[in-house]
């Protein structure tokens, strides 16, 4: 039996062709491996680069930080700013019309043509507004004042180089639009 089954398989052998079977096979198996080492190169350059990530441009990035908190601090102060010179701009407005209104200064619209004529029969009101006080006199709103938050000659190049002779709490970062309190 041992002989019949050597020599069924001999036959099985010589009738096919093992090389032409396997060579896909192997062909599969050699493109595999290639991409497996292309792979392992590419993540080998990117643990090299990460590296130089990590030891180079992190630090940098860390010593920047001081400067960013700076300039980010300064962006606050420049909002809050413009939310004041806004909330300023708002209120001047509002005496300007006030004031239109006193002096019946018609302000270019449909409406003024449609409030003179009356059409719809409604009464003017009889109180009106005013930017005097109780005894007559004009108060203006109080407004800011540039020189509390600009520096005639612009921002000083280096706060920290400042004589002893000045009073620290007078300074003023006028280059972020607020003073510093």
């Amino acid at each position: 039996m041992a002989e019949e089954l050597a020599h069924d398989y001999s036959g099985y052998f010589k009738a096919s062709n093992l090389d032409q079977e396997l060579k896909p096979i192997t062909v599969g198996i050699d493109r595999m491996m290639l991409r497996l080492e292309e792979f392992e190169n590419l993540l080998e350059l990117v643990k090299a680069e990460s590296g130089v990530a990590l030891t180079h441009n992190v630090p940098k990035l860390l010593a920047l930080k001081p400067e960013l908190d700076i300039l980010c601090d300064r962006i606050d102060k420049l909002e809050k700013f413009v939310m004041m010179v806004g909330r300023n701009l708002d209120a001047v407005e509002k005496q300007v019309q006030i004031a239109e209104e006193e002096l019946d200064i018609p302000d270019k619209t449909i409406n003024v043509l449609l409030k003179s004529l009356n059409i719809f029969g409604k009464q003017k009101p009889t109180e009106r507004l005013t930017n005097r006080n109780a005894n007559g006199v004009y108060e203006p709103v109080a407004v800011f004042k540039t020189e509390q938050y600009f520096r005639p000659n612009g921002p000083e190049p280096n706060v920290t180089n400042r004589s002893s002779q000045e009073d620290p709490s007078s300074c003023e970062d006028c280059d972020t639009g607020t003073p510093e309190k």
